[in-house]
């Protein structure tokens, strides 16, 4: 269970509230740009046991930039989130997710030779989706067809209530879901354990 480009002021503690009633772990690929005024979430995902990882800074497309700017973006990602969890042994370097899931080969190479786990996703629930094309039980339906996968929503905040109750009611779905047919959710770590 992934989310992506937060944290958001109002839907990531309501993420984290349904996480937590339901004793569920999940990865947060944070935004660098998103986190300024927001450090005290980011406190409260790892404290409550969340992992996080990086989404880099802007959200930008790599296929659309130069590789230089791809991997300045990667790099300030990763000192944001440092900048927040001031740890005494600050890794730098979190497990990331590319936007869009795009990449060129130089910021690809670059992540390889630092030995960066790259995280990508397989079910999307389509928060960011037209409204009229949501569909609340999409991912549940998925994760029940292929007997798990690694499902992506989004928790920055959005002008519209309408998408953080559907990212809520998604999450619950989910999380039903899984119980009822015995998938076990894991963070990313875990996966690669």
């Amino acid at each position: 269970m992934t989310f992506d480009d937060g944290p958001g002021s109002r839907l990531t503690p309501l993420v984290l509230n349904v996480l937590a009633q339901n004793n569920v772990k999940a990865t947060f690929f944070l935004l660098g740009r998103n986190i300024q005024g927001r450090e005290d979430i980011v406190k409260q995902i790892t404290v409550q046991g969340h992992e996080i990882c990086s989404h880099g800074y802007d959200h930008l497309n790599y296929w659309k930039v130069s590789p230089i700017r791809a991997i300045k973006d990667i790099k300030r990602g990763w000192q944001a989130i440092d900048a927040v969890l001031d740890n005494n042994n600050k890794r730098g370097k979190y497990p990331f997710r590319p936007p869009y899931g795009k990449l060129n080969i130089i910021s690809l190479i670059y992540l390889l030779v630092h030995k960066v786990p790259i995280c990508y996703w397989t079910i999307v629930t389509g928060d960011t989706w037209m409204e009229d094309k949501r569909d609340i039980n999409h991912s549940a339906s998925v994760l029940k067809t292929k007997n798990g996968g690694a499902t992506l929503a989004h928790d920055f905040d959005r002008s519209s209530n309408n998408t953080d109750e559907f990212v809520i009611e998604s999450l619950v779905k989910i999380i039903a879901t899984v119980e009822e047919n015995n998938i076990k959710i894991i963070t990313f770590a875990e996966l690669n354990d």
